[in-house]
């Protein structure tokens, strides 16, 4: 019986010892399994930094696609590219290189710290940098690339940073007035410099971003340069807006020509180029006033006229600046008649609606 339990105790012995050699065999391979070079926890640790590094590095393109959106050239300078850097990394340098290749930035703490090589941000060409205008001076007789795109389209007669009031020649149907605005405007910068226009030679400015519009622009070249056009010849005895010709309508432009097109194609005031010899002109505008264009106002051409003496612009000479001798307003005189303006003799006037004339439009930037 001794001898038995001896036996017994031997084997629970040795079961015991086996139990452990196996339990550390399994938390051996466990904990190598977790912590080892490969392990389950340091996989983890490795995914979790590349999720953050990943993170950090689309947050930054985010930031440089809706630059690149913001400016309507699609382009990105290295100030608007440092900025961004800024704002994610400690040691960004003074100066961006050309070539990104090599140049290790620090994460801020905020967004985990990581080193990550900008070329894996970035890899694009920049942009020259952009001289922007201030809004403290007058930028009247730029000339505009209203849209960004490289073209110039027309030469700029007021500014609404500054604001402005005057007669063209002191004629008092030929006065003008606009307030300054003093917030909430767009960015302008120079696009070209000493552009040869017809106008002479000056600077092109574009704009960037979102606001208010700060100019007012006058195209360069007529609706069909040399083709004349009734206002609306069917509607002669009919028109319903008339101001005075003292009052001032700088601002109207816009929205005169909206009224009279939508009145124009309805056939409100009679059917449509009634004249035998020349056409209404708003059928040959549509397209143009769809784009943002329009007939300016009266005071909208009177202060067009006030720029004229600056650019050197005579009633002998204004033909050489693409200028026909008299152009349509917007604004309605009497109800048989609208404003127009006459380089011929220097200042505002009036003709009946079923009158011919030139046709230049106005836009706003």
């Amino acid at each position: 019986m001794k001898e038995k339990l001896r036996q017994q105790k031997g084997i629970t012995l040795i079961a015991l010892v086996i139990t452990i050699i196996v339990l550390l065999i399994l938390a051996g391979v466990t904990i190598a399994t977790l912590t080892g070079e490969n392990g389950i926890l340091t996989r983890a640790a490795d995914a979790a930094e590349r999720t953050e590094k990943a993170n950090v590095i689309e947050q930054v393109q985010t930031d440089i696609l809706a630059k690149q959106a913001e400016n309507q050239s699609g382009d990105i300078t290295k100030t608007e590219f440092r900025e961004i850097l800024e704002k994610y990394f400690n040691n960004v340098p003074e100066e961006i290189p050309d070539d990104l290749t090599g140049l290790e930035l620090t994460a801020k703490e905020e967004y985990g710290g990581q080193t990550i090589e900008i070329a894996e941000i970035w890899g694009g060409e920049f942009a020259e940098e952009k001289e922007y205008i201030e809004t403290a001076t007058s930028h009247v007789g730029y000339y505009a690339d209203i849209d960004g795109n490289g073209s110039v389209d027309g030469i700029i007669y007021a500014d609404l940073a500054i604001g402005g009031s005057g007669a063209w020649n002191d004629d008092s149907w030929s006065g003008y007035e606009y307030s300054a605005v003093t917030s909430g405007l767009k960015n302008y910068y120079v696009s070209q410099t000493g552009y040869e226009g017809i106008f002479g030679t000056k600077d092109v400015l574009a704009p960037e971003g979102s606001g208010t519009d700060r100019f007012y622009v006058m195209a360069l070249e007529d609706i069909t340069p040399g083709t004349r056009y009734c206002w609306y010849d069917a509607a002669y005895g009919q028109l319903d807006n008339t101001i005075g010709t003292s009052e001032n309508d700088f601002g109207q432009g816009k929205a005169n020509t909206a009224d009279v097109l939508a009145k124009w194609k309805a056939e409100e005031w009679g059917v449509q180029n009634d004249n035998g010899t020349y056409q209404d002109m708003w059928g040959e505008i549509e397209d143009e006033i769809n784009a943002g264009w329009f007939v300016p106002s009266k005071s909208e051409w009177s202060a067009f006229g006030d720029l004229t003496s600056d650019l050197g612009i005579t009633t002998s000479n204004y033909g050489t600046y693409g200028l026909s001798d008299w152009y349509w307003s917007s604004s309605q005189d009497l109800t048989d008649s609208a404003y127009g303006a006459s380089f011929r003799y220097g200042y505002m006037g009036d003709h009946d609606v079923n009158y011919d004339g030139s046709v230049r439009l106005s836009a706003t930037f």
